[in-house]
């Protein structure tokens, strides 16, 4: 739940922040009782000049009510605000029919009353329904006993008259601003929330491939795939570490961003799904989640195109960093674990591999398996290194990848 704050209005009355939540309600009770105060002190002229000494004084209790409504509105005491606004137009209507007559139309604003209880916050249901079942069972009293009864006062059928259309047009303005201000309200809400969910959208998009992010939208809980040949790379930054010792946590950051923020680049070019990074190391496959044919040439173009992208970014940035890279292809189990904080990830025996053959790569080359290798060699060129202890794997024939055949 959002806490933050905004003004709302620049005028002097209002000085203080009104919490973003709430704002409608506080606008709204605003436009209300000022709206109310207009047209309470229309009528104290009136019934004034009428010589309605009875109603010319409700009327003066009337401004004075609203002012401690919009007193209210400030404090955020937005139920207490409505509530006394209500009872106040309930009573002032009913003294009005009794003391004009029906014909004058007071009445119609016993209409709109009935929507004012629940122009609040979700509190407090009972009391709003109170309130509004209130309003409709005077409303059917008076029309019942006083729709054609003698009034206490007795005005020329011209001031009745034009009473009566004042009446109707004040109601109806008052529903009409409601109206205007909740629909307003809504279509701004709808924006914002669909541009919070777009941003939602977009991000599940950059954490996880577009299929898998579909899925887990769709509601499937438990996504795992097998995929029979994808090619796999590990690189590690050399030099990184040492670095750190002679750049600010700031600098170390913006030199770590630029390089990845290249590789991402990269990988969308060659159109490589980024698994995640660690630290100063970064993994990418291939051949996921959608199946390609030329998975690994794909992967073996993109390593290469990394050194030139770390080659350019050591100049920019004056520093020295080299790659440790190591490929590998094979079959992979791939899919998203967590609740939290979850990523797309894949485990087997090939990704495995393929981090043995970054580890023990040479600083500066691109170490390939042997069946990275027999995928390749029609491509690029290799040289061939000769059988190595890996660790976990024992005997391996490796090479490491030079460059493209011309």
């Amino acid at each position: 739940m959002t806490t933050k704050r905004i003004d709302i209005y620049k005028d002097r009355d209002i000085d203080q922040k009104v919490i973003l939540k709430t704002q409608r309600y506080y606008i709204l009770g605003k436009i209300t009782y000022i709206f109310a105060m207009v047209v309470h002190t229309s009528w104290l002229i009136l019934f004034s000049t009428l010589n309605v000494t009875n109603l010319a004084l409700f009327n003066v209790f009337s401004v004075l009510t609203f002012i401690l409504c919009l007193y209210l509105n400030k404090r955020r005491q937005f139920l207490s605000a409505v509530s006394i606004a209500t009872i106040e137009v309930l009573l002032h209507q009913v003294l009005a029919v009794l003391l004009i007559g029906w014909s004058a139309g007071f009445q119609y604003y016993l209409f709109s009353l009935i929507f004012l209880p629940f122009l609040t916050d979700k509190k407090n249901l009972p009391l709003k329904f109170f309130l509004s079942i209130s309003i409709i069972v005077t409303y059917m009293i008076l029309e019942h006993y006083y729709s054609s009864a003698t009034p206490i006062y007795v005005v020329k059928s011209a001031v009745t008259l034009i009473l009566n259309k004042m009446n109707i047009l004040f109601s109806l303005a008052l529903i009409c601003i409601w109206a205007y201000y909740f629909n307003n309200s809504v279509n701004a809400a709808e924006d914002a929330f669909e541009r919070e969910q777009l941003k939602a959208e977009n991000l599940l998009h950059n954490i996880l491939p577009n299929t898998i992010a579909e899925k887990l939208k769709a509601g499937n809980q438990n996504i795992a795939d097998g995929f029979e040949n994808v090619t796999v790379l590990f690189l590690d930054i050399v030099g990184f570490t040492p670095l750190s010792a002679q750049k600010t946590p700031g600098e170390l950051v913006e030199i770590l961003n630029k390089i990845f923020s290249q590789f991402d680049d990269l990988c969308g070019e060659y159109q490589l799904e980024k698994i995640k990074t660690i630290g100063d190391s970064y993994m990418v496959a291939s051949g996921i989640p959608e199946y390609s044919a030329d998975h690994a040439i794909k992967m073996a173009e993109f390593s290469l195109k990394l050194q030139e992208v770390l080659n350019n970014v050591n100049k920019e940035m004056k520093t020295e960093l080299k790659i440790r890279t190591g490929i590998n292809s094979g079959p992979v189990v791939a899919g998203v674990i967590g609740k939290k904080k979850f990523i797309y990830d894949l485990w087997g025996d090939a990704v495995n591999t393929a981090s043995r053959m970054e580890s023990h790569s040479p600083v500066g080359k691109i170490q390939v398996s042997h069946s990275s290798y027999l995928l390749l060699k029609e491509h690029f060129n290799f040289t061939e290194n000769e059988e190595k202890e890996i660790k976990g794997k024992g005997l391996m024939k490796t090479y490491i990848l030079e460059g493209k055949l011309h």
